[in-house]
């Protein structure tokens, strides 16, 4: 239960193989995600919020010109994590995986928080009453949780 540890050269992926299941699904969804039409998926506005909200105008030049790279970099943070938690990858975490694994822990606790209707402290409050969303919401919480501890472990002293 232990997801990350901090070794002499850097930090190292600790999760079991059951955490690794569960991580490797979401972020093979997320990829489904960003490779769909987004046009059309409400997760986007979370994940792609508007530069401008009080310009549509401004928005949709903003979004014309930057969306392309920020799926692409999406995609590769996912892909990039992908690989870590599917044995591609292994050692210690290179800066740029770092960024990867914080950048895609996000994106996917934007996409679970817009599937559980979480938009504000008390929507978040109210997820945890919701019937449907229960198993979905501890999904919710274990990211948080994994997140947190790759902060932590990042931050811990070498």
């Amino acid at each position: 239960m232990i997801p990350f540890v901090r070794r002499a050269d850097g930090v190292h992926l600790g999760m079991s193989s059951g955490e690794r299941s569960v991580l490797t699904s979401l972020t093979e969804q997320l990829q489904q995600v960003l490779g769909g039409d987004l046009s059309s998926d409400p997760v986007a506005a979370r994940m792609f919020p508007d530069a401008y909200p009080d310009d549509v105008d401004a928005s949709a030049e903003f979004r014309r010109w930057t969306e392309a790279d920020l799926v692409a970099q999406k995609t590769t943070n996912a892909s990039t994590v992908h690989a870590w938690l599917t044995g591609a990858r292994e050692g210690a975490f290179e800066p740029g995986d770092e960024q990867a694994w914080l950048r895609c822990l996000t994106d996917l606790r934007l996409t679970i928080a817009d599937r559980l209707g979480i938009v504000d402290s008390a929507s978040e409050e109210q997820s945890y009453e919701a019937d449907a969303g229960v198993g979905l919401r501890d999904v919710y919480d274990w990211l948080g949780y994994v997140q947190e501890h790759l902060v932590e472990t990042l931050s811990a002293p070498r």
